[in-house]
C-alpha cells in the first residue's frame, strides 16, 4: 500500500493503493485524496528529521555539515504530495563535501607567518563519531592536509600535489601571494574528499526506512479518524 524509498538523492513518500483507506472512511470516501495527501506530507517531514538525525549521530559533521544535511526538502527540484499526486519527494543536491564539513583540529585557518607562529604540525579530522581524530599526514605526493577559506566563505580541507605547478598563484580569497616550494613554483591543490549529505542518508535510510512506513500508516490511520469525528461533530451541531 506504501511506497517509502530513498535513491540518489529523492526521498519519495506516497501510496500505491487508496482502497483501505476509502473503505475505512465509508460514506466519506470522497475524501479519500484529501486524507492521504496531509498524511503522506506529515510523513516526509517526520521522514526528514528521522534522516537528519540519524545521520547526525553516525557522522562527525560540524556546523557546515549540519547545514548541508537540512538540504533534503520538499523544495526545488523536491515537492509535496497534492490530491491529484499522491506522491511527496524530498530532494538533496549530490554537492561533493570534502573534510571541511566534518570535526576537525584545529578549525581555524592560518596564512602567511601565522603558518609557522601558530599552526600545529599537523591538522586531525574524523569522519565517523564513533572514530577518534585522526593526523592528516599526506602520501609521497600528496602534502599534508590543511584548511583553506575559500571566496566563498567555506573552510574546506585541501593538499597540495607535491612537484606539481599552478597558474593560481595568489589566494582567492585575499589575493595575497601562495607558498612555493624550493623550486618557486606555486604547486596545485586538491579537496580531501568525504562523504556526501546524499551518501550519508543513503547509509542510514535502512535503519530510518522501518520507522518511516509505520509513520505513514499511523498518520493515516489518525487522519481517517479526524475526518470522521469532524463529520459525526458537524452532524451532532445540526
Amino acid at each position: 500500500m506504501s511506497k517509502v524509498t530513498y535513491d540518489a538523492g529523492n526521498l519519495t513518500i506516497g501510496i500505491d493503493g487508496l482502497d483501505d483507506v476509502a473503505a475505512a472512511l465509508g460514506e466519506l470516501r470522497k475524501k479519500t485524496p484529501a486524507a492521504a495527501k496531509v498524511a503522506i506530507n506529515t510523513t516526509a517531514r517526520q521522514a526528514r528529521q528521522l534522516m537528519i538525525a540519524s545521520a547526525r549521530a553516525r557522522y562527525a559533521v560540524n556546523e557546515a555539515g549540519r547545514r548541508h544535511l537540512k538540504d533534503l526538502k520538499m523544495t526545488g527540484k523536491g515537492h509535496p504530495a497534492t490530491n491529484r499526486n499522491l506522491e511527496a519527494v524530498l530532494h538533496i543536491s549530490k554537492m561533493r563535501n570534502d573534510l571541511g564539513y566534518f570535526e576537525h583540529r584545529p578549525t581555524q585557518t592560518y596564512t602567511g607567518l601565522d603558518v609557522l607562529r601558530f599552526a600545529p604540525s599537523v591538522v586531525k579530522a574524523r569522519v565517523l563519531r564513533e572514530s577518534s581524530l585522526e593526523p592528516l599526514t599526506g602520501t609521497a605526493n600528496l602534502s599534508k592536509g590543511f584548511l583553506v577559506e575559500f571566496k566563498s566563505g567555506h573552510v574546506g580541507m585541501v593538499q597540495r600535489v607535491i612537484g606539481s605547478s599552478s597558474s593560481n598563484t595568489v589566494t582567492q580569497k585575499s589575493g595575497a601571494p601562495r607558498w612555493r616550494n624550493a623550486a618557486g613554483n606555486v604547486e596545485k591543490v586538491q579537496t580531501m574528499g568525504s562523504p556526501s549529505a546524499t551518501a550519508m542518508h543513503n547509509v542510514v535510510w535502512p535503519q530510518v526506512e522501518p520507522e518511516v512506513e509505520d509513520l505513514l500508516q499511523a498518520n493515516l490511520r489518525a487522519q481517517v479518524e479526524r475526518i470522521i469525528e469532524r463529520e459525526a461533530a458537524k452532524r451532532g451541531r445540526t
